[in-house]
């Protein structure tokens, strides 16, 4: 395969380097060189030059759910639908978030045959979709959140054969829901689901066979368990008590301490807030503090040495597959992030919390996973949504150049 040239005013290589007046050189599927233009000599000749835009690795959102219907009711499609109409959800929800930016995904919990399958079928290049990276079903307790896309346990046995057969069934990690959460009725997010004892099981077990493991937690008692356990990621962190938020330093030393990543799907519920002020719904007052105290909370985790990565939630309620920059924008907005760590925390971090080094940058012998934008995104955040190119291992998805 011929070798394909990008020319750019400038690049991000998704790890904290900018150059100038920049190309990345890709071959079969690969990044060949990254480097500056004046580099290429001849050679830049017959490129495709983007003009004023930047180059920067394709987005990783790690925290989705691909047969989430991202619209008012949610859990009345994931009890009801069909099984067809899962599938094919599935499949248009991993197309918007190709053709929005997002090369790679992290399902954080699908029926198992629909987010292998979706896995392979966009390996295969059968449908047009990000990598997939997919836990399949979820762990959880009887009658416990998500339980209609999980496997339901109640013993330390029971989590253990629970991730045997994930692996056997070919999940790339394990998802264990280690409290309740909001979608679920009869759930609890303050209360964990599973005790110390069983976290640690399911971790040691996962980590036996070579799985990373991510824990659902919104409750307090449920962070500590996965601190104890030794998860790789921890998802949401809402530190959510019977008396509503409060942060716990002694819990966030622990995530620090243990390296432990937070994934704190900033968006999620975003929307919604917005659609309802539109529409003059009187928002409770709680509403507004909570969201306040979370933004708070995540600033403190990251005073603390906790290591963010991004992950909308997409597919939960007016969360949606090709709306994960409004993570990034939230990150800089109200949390503090320059719009280059910002982009780290979809990019050579994500990739890092996955557990993979063939993508998450530009550089070397990297998946040509590139995302093209208008504009200069390193100063403006919004430009991530002004899509010129996105290109997943080096075939390219969408073209806005001409």
């Amino acid at each position: 395969m011929a070798v394909q040239t990008l020319l750019a005013a400038r690049l991000f290589d998704g790890a904290g380097t900018e150059i100038e007046d920049a190309f990345v050189q890709v071959e079969n599927g690969t990044i060949k060189a990254v480097g500056r233009r004046a580099e290429l000599g001849s050679a830049a000749e017959g490129a495709t030059d983007l003009g004023d835009a930047t180059l920067l690795p394709g987005l990783v959102n790690v925290h989705t759910h691909l047969t989430f219907t991202a619209d008012g009711d949610v859990l009345g499609p994931a009890l009801y639908d069909s099984y067809d109409i899962k599938v094919m959800r599935a499949v248009e929800n991993a197309r918007k978030a190709l053709f929005s930016g997002v090369t790679t995904i992290r399902d954080c919990g699908t029926l198992n045959p629909i987010a292998f399958g979706i896995r392979e079928a966009s390996a295969q290049g059968i449908i047009a979709a990000p990598h997939v990276w997919a836990a399949g079903e979820v762990i959880t307790s009887t009658g416990g959140h998500c339980y209609f896309f999980g496997i339901e346990c109640d013993t330390e046995e029971d989590v253990v054969k629970a991730v045997r057969r994930q692996v056997k069934e070919g999940a790339d990690f394990i998802k264990v829901m280690a409290t309740g959460g909001g979608l679920t009725p009869n759930t609890f997010p303050e209360y964990a689901q599973f005790d110390r004892e069983q976290m640690m099981a399911l971790a040691a077990d996962s980590k036996r066979l070579g799985k990373r493991v991510a824990a659902h937690c919104h409750g307090t008692p449920g962070i500590f368990n996965a601190i104890d356990a030794e998860v790789t990621t921890i998802e949401h962190c809402s530190f959510i008590t019977p008396d509503g938020v409060e942060y716990d330093e002694r819990a966030a030393a622990g995530v620090a301490e243990k390296g432990i990543y937070v994934c704190p799907t900033l968006s999620t519920g975003e929307r919604a807030r917005q659609k309802a002020e539109a529409a003059g719904i009187q928002i409770p007052p709680r509403w507004g503090r909570t969201r306040e105290m979370r933004m708070d909370n995540i600033r403190k985790l990251v005073d603390a040495g906790v290591k963010m990565i991004s992950g909308n939630d997409a597919g939960v309620t007016w969360t949606t597959f090709d709306d994960f920059q409004l993570d990034l924008e939230m990150l800089t907005e109200y949390v503090g992030f320059s719009n280059a760590d910002a982009i780290v925390t979809a990019t050579s971090r994500a990739a890092e919390a996955i557990g993979s080094d063939e993508f998450g940058m530009l550089a070397e012998g990297k998946r040509a996973d590139i995302l093209a934008v208008n504009g200069n995104a390193l100063h403006d955040i919004g430009a991530l949504r002004n899509i010129r190119m996105v290109m997943k291992s080096g075939t390219v998805y969408v073209d806005n150049v001409a």
